[in-house]
């Protein structure tokens, strides 16, 4: 696993097992919108690891997508995108500091651009994703549940939804 910076992505607890995760239903077009655009992202990551300044080891890359062609299978299936899985706690633990840490930079960047993190189109996915990670972590409790309050409390596309 690759090291990580400060703040809440660097938490690594110690449990195994697995995360009960549900997302849906949401409507599969903005779901494959958002797919195409992740699948983008990681690209880029890997031609240029410089321009992201997040270094991916092939183990999250290779998670990332299995999870990304998972979903777009269930999205190209459906019109109503449904997923629902026990996701294995370390799986969890690992894509969220990764996700969390390329989210936070692809935010900077938009913002100093001006321009959206991701498409519009996909928000109710890339929220209701992030979310049902977090919920599973929650559900869990103890360090998990730490974890996932420091990750929303920071994590771009979130923040704004609390009041």
């Amino acid at each position: 696993m690759s090291t990580l910076g400060p703040g809440p992505a660097n938490r690594s607890p110690s449990s195994v097992g697995a995360v009960r995760v549900r997302v849906g239903p949401l409507s599969s077009a903005g779901v494959s919108l958002w797919i195409a655009y992740a699948r983008t992202v990681i690209s880029r990551s890997l031609v240029r690891p410089d321009e992201l300044g997040v270094p991916l080891s092939g183990d999250v890359v290779e998670l990332f997508e299995g999870y990304l062609d998972t979903w777009e299978r269930e999205a190209s299936d459906h019109t109503t995108f449904l997923w629902e899985a026990e996701v294995p706690t370390d799986q969890v633990t690992a894509l969220g500091a990764s996700w969390f840490l390329i989210a936070s930079r692809l935010a900077e960047v938009a913002e100093r651009r001006g321009y959206p993190i991701s498409p519009p189109e996909g928000d109710e996915f890339y929220r209701a994703l992030i979310n049902a990670f977090l919920a599973g972590l929650d559900a869990e409790g103890g360090e998990l549940a730490v974890m996932a309050d420091e990750l929303r409390a920071e994590w771009p596309g979130l923040k704004s939804e609390e009041s």
